[in-house]
């Protein structure tokens, strides 16, 4: 798994760094199966309502597509955390999606299982 962190209009501390690698190789751990690599890149913004805000970006590289997501907050940490949270919850849905338990050949044996056991007791009930 790659892991490329990288500041645009900011440098990037290492304690900065050092939280963001623990929180996304948390969740690489986790979807150790679908993460190719994870492009991460932070930025400071300056607005004239809030002085300084950051935003994080992250694009999730997985097997057929790539998942995105964004978060802005006050500090680098607090975004890099809603950023965490958004993740989670992508990677959870496309987890379930491709998972053998929901998958489209699992659907339709349980649905002819059903459906023979339906008919078993219509025959049982009928005699």
């Amino acid at each position: 798994m790659k892991l490329n962190i990288s500041g645009n209009k900011t440098s990037i501390t290492p304690e900065v760094k050092k939280y963001t690698e623990k929180k996304i190789n948390k969740l690489c751990k986790k979807y150790k199966h679908f993460i190719i690599a994870v492009d991460l890149v932070i930025e400071e913004a300056n607005s004239k309502i809030e002085k300084k805000t950051a935003i994080t970006k992250a694009v999730i590289k997985i097997a057929g597509r790539d998942i995105i997501a964004s978060a802005e907050a006050r500090t680098v940490f607090a975004a890099v955390d809603e950023l965490e949270r958004k993740l989670t919850s992508q990677l959870a849905k496309e987890k379930a999606k491709h998972s053998p338990a929901t998958s489209r050949i699992a659907r339709s044996k349980a649905y002819i299982r059903n459906l023979f056991n339906r008919e078993g007791k219509d025959e049982e009930t009928a005699e």
